[in-house]
């Protein structure tokens, strides 16, 4: 196989293809939520409420860890291998009989899907605008109503518990899956907390009450 005119084996072929689509999709997601905190901070004002207690504050840490844990260890392991997955991280491998070209246009199609989730993201946080925090309520804080939030709460999150699926076929190893448990669990935490903020806020509490009227499901449709 040939990339750019280097010559690579079959192996380092698809893991490169794998990688390349790994780092756009992180790169376009922190260049626009950077562009979209900033314009937050700007437009919305500062946070006038937030986490009290400690399992508050860090489950942001929590999830944000388990978000960067699989896409990480898969780049170490293939960067410190010459683009092949090394021995270790081969033993976290499926155990799925496909053979080796429809295994590589499964995960060649995964890699793809998961770069499309960062123009996913893009229209998620385009959407949210202004209104972007970790956890709190902004001084001139306004329900979103539209876009992907007219059909989950909390689309992020439904987009981040995609992503794991995505980057587990692409990655061809269970290791983001853990990450998606964690996540998991971080999000049903975290979900009760910003919404007792956002109902609690004078300015938009009555709105958001409304809202999750209208919109009965937090993260995936007609299930939760």
């Amino acid at each position: 196989m040939y990339i750019a005119g280097i010559h690579l084996s079959h192996a380092q072929g698809i893991e490169s293809i794998v990688t390349a689509s790994t780092i756009a999709t992180i790169a376009v997601i922190v260049r626009d939520q950077r562009r979209t905190f900033r314009k937050a901070s700007k437009e919305g004002g500062n946070i006038t409420a937030g986490p009290e207690s400690f399992a508050e504050r860090i489950v942001t840490p929590i999830h944000g860890s388990a978000l960067l844990l699989a896409p990480f260890s898969y780049l170490v392991a293939v960067f410190s291998n010459r683009m092949e997955q090394p021995e270790w991280y081969e033993r976290t491998a499926f155990d799925f009989p496909l053979s080796v070209g429809p295994l590589a246009w499964t995960r060649t199609a995964a890699a793809v899907g998961l770069l499309g989730t960062a123009w996913m993201a893009r229209a998620i946080l385009k959407s949210l605008g202004k209104q972007l925090h970790f956890i709190g309520t902004r001084e001139k804080g306004e329900v979103v109503t539209t876009g992907p939030y007219s059909v989950v709460r909390h689309p992020l999150y439904s987009l981040a518990l995609g992503q794991f699926i995505f980057a587990s076929v692409a990655y061809w190893s269970w290791i983001p899956l853990v990450s998606f448990g964690v996540c998991l669990g971080a999000f049903a935490y975290k979900i009760p907390v910003e919404e007792r903020l956002m109902e609690h806020d004078i300015a938009m509490g009555p709105a958001y009450s409304e809202y999750k009227q209208k919109v009965p499901y937090k993260i995936i449709p007609y299930i939760w």
